[in-house]
């Protein structure tokens, strides 16, 4: 083994028969944000014999407090092909790939299908149930979350021996209000402790220690510096769930309702067929059903699955929640 990681491999629970584990994975990254910039950076420098980083979004000057991989030379640039220059240039030994577009219903299947290991970094709960209904069952998923200066670090969907239940079953339903970082905010060093938390899952997963997260939840609150862990590893997906689709999935009897503000959709209207505008809020106090299927919209996929969900809640039989495809 390579002197760089003769300190890691000192470590009594990874040795040299964990660090070649390490050097063996292939870990799928989705979310090259400031969660995504400190678990990459802990995984290459940890020797992962190869990361695929998924991310369609592009560097932008309110990024740079937080995601410690990009420079203000990097503004404008994918995400994705940024945060792979910059980790190769850091560790040449692993294989780095980046893919510049949305994960989507058409392409998570196969990109979860090459991983043994899946890290969930986004700030999209859609986009972390499409990974959760994936893996579920097949391959662990480390997710976390991260706003103001709290969070929470998980493994989910482990099977085997160490089994864990879904994200979904963790988390049936969602806040009706987004706790995302671009509403709510958040301070860089929280995002880095809980990146460097989720980091250290990986390694552990990795290297099947039994000490890992499998069904357990590790609160942080990293402003009075107190956490707790719950114990989740009872809980079961439920049966009835808001399906996730792309724009390929759309019948002609569904009935498309966009769920953005009225001058959100005169500025960017859909690339599909809408049958109705109803914005959000007036949809949660006002839920309406119909017989066919319902299909929420939005922009981003968060506000259609808080949609979704609210429908499903009040009732409705058959409900979806779109994801965005890429932009042509």
């Amino acid at each position: 083994m390579s002197d760089r990681y003769s300190r890691q491999i000192l470590v009594p629970q990874i040795g040299t028969q964990g660090q070649q584990q390490i050097a063996a994975a292939r870990v799928l990254l989705v979310g090259a944000g400031g969660l995504g910039c400190q678990v990459g950076s802990q995984l290459v420098g940890a020797g992962v014999g190869a990361l695929t980083i998924v991310d369609h979004d592009r560097v932008s000057l309110s990024n740079l407090h937080r995601q410690f991989l990009f420079r203000e030379s990097d503004l404008g640039s994918n995400k994705a092909t940024a945060a792979a220059r910059e980790l190769q240039a850091r560790n040449s030994a692993v294989e780095i790939a980046a893919v510049t577009h949305r994960l989507s219903p058409e392409n998570v299947a196969e990109l979860v299908q090459n991983a043994d290991l899946v890290v969930d970094a986004g700030d999209n709960f859609a986009v972390s149930y499409l990974l959760s209904d994936a893996c579920e069952g097949n391959t662990a998923m480390i997710s976390a979350s991260v706003n103001r200066s709290f969070g929470y670090v998980g493994v989910f969907c482990s099977p085997g021996k160490f089994s864990a239940p879904s994200l979904r079953a963790v988390f049936p339903k969602l806040p009706r209000q987004s706790q995302s970082c671009d509403v709510v905010g958040v301070t860089g060093p929280a995002v880095g402790i809980i990146g460097s938390f989720q980091a250290q899952e990986c390694l552990k997963v990795l290297c099947n220690d039994a000490a890992q997260l499998n069904g357990q939840l590790l609160y942080l609150d990293l402003w009075n510096y107190s956490q707790q862990i719950v114990n989740c590893r009872a809980a079961s997906t439920p049966q009835s769930r808001v399906e996730l689709i792309g724009t390929q999935a759309l019948e002609e009897s569904d009935l498309v309702v966009d769920v953005r503000n009225a001058d959100e959709v005169a500025a960017r209207p859909q690339p599909f067929r809408v049958d109705r505008a109803l914005p959000l809020s007036q949809l949660l106090a006002e839920p309406e059903l119909s017989d066919s299927r319902v299909v929420c919209c939005c922009q981003s996929g968060q506000r259609a699955l808080i949609a979704a969900q609210a429908l499903l809640d009040a009732g409705q039989h058959q409900v979806a929640a779109m994801l965005p495809a890429d932009e042509e």
